[in-house]
């Protein structure tokens, strides 16, 4: 399916050795003939730009991490597990413009999120790991290799449960939606502070 992203997202309460530890397990217990996969390690910085006329929604992504660089584009489709995603490789390209690019195109930076991230790849689903730069910890469950956002959804579905992500919070927003949130009751409590 053309540039559909389908995934599940949780603020975690375990840490990543743990989160490995439950991974193991499923795999151990539920793919046995599967060999556990390398876990691929990245360090990246997001800078997420919008158009300053419009209402937020409409943003764009600037990844930098892992040697390459990466402009992404999402719109929400059925909440936030299915998405119309994006993703092209600017990494020919040099920084500067880039962010040119996007500000001839109406883009203003907004905010940048750093992160590190360790990831597992398997055949129908990518597992990850994150923590932001503010020590915050995120599970993702991305689904890949589907036919129908049913098979998708289903694939993520039977990963929470093999993961045994039940009490971990999910979270419906975008990093992207999370952080302008956070910035705009930032701004209402100082609104309120300086009366």
């Amino acid at each position: 399916m053309n540039y559909k992203e389908i995934e599940y997202k949780y603020w975690a309460s375990c840490s990543k050795e743990d989160f490995l530890s439950k991974i193991e397990y499923a795999v151990a217990k539920k793919l046995p003939e599967v060999r556990m996969p390398e876990v691929k390690y990245v360090v990246s910085c997001d800078d997420y730009y919008n158009r300053a006329n419009e209402d937020g929604k409409d943003f764009v992504r600037f990844r930098k991490g892992g040697g390459q660089y990466e402009l992404t584009l999402k719109r929400k489709e059925q909440e936030n597990v299915v998405r119309k995603e994006i993703n092209l490789d600017v990494s020919g390209n040099e920084d500067s413009a880039v962010v040119e690019f996007l500000t001839l195109s109406g883009y203003l930076k907004s905010f940048q999120v750093y992160k590190e991230a360790w990831i597992w790849y398997f055949d129908d689903c990518v597992l990850s790991y994150y923590t932001l730069s503010d020590g915050r910890s995120v599970i993702e469950l991305e689904a890949i290799s589907y036919s129908s956002v049913k098979e998708g959804v289903t694939s993520i579905g039977k990963w929470e449960k093999w993961l045994k992500l039940h009490d971990e919070q999910k979270e419906s927003r975008s990093l992207y939606e999370i952080f302008t949130d956070e910035m705009s009751d930032s701004i209402d409590i100082k609104l309120v502070d300086t009366k």
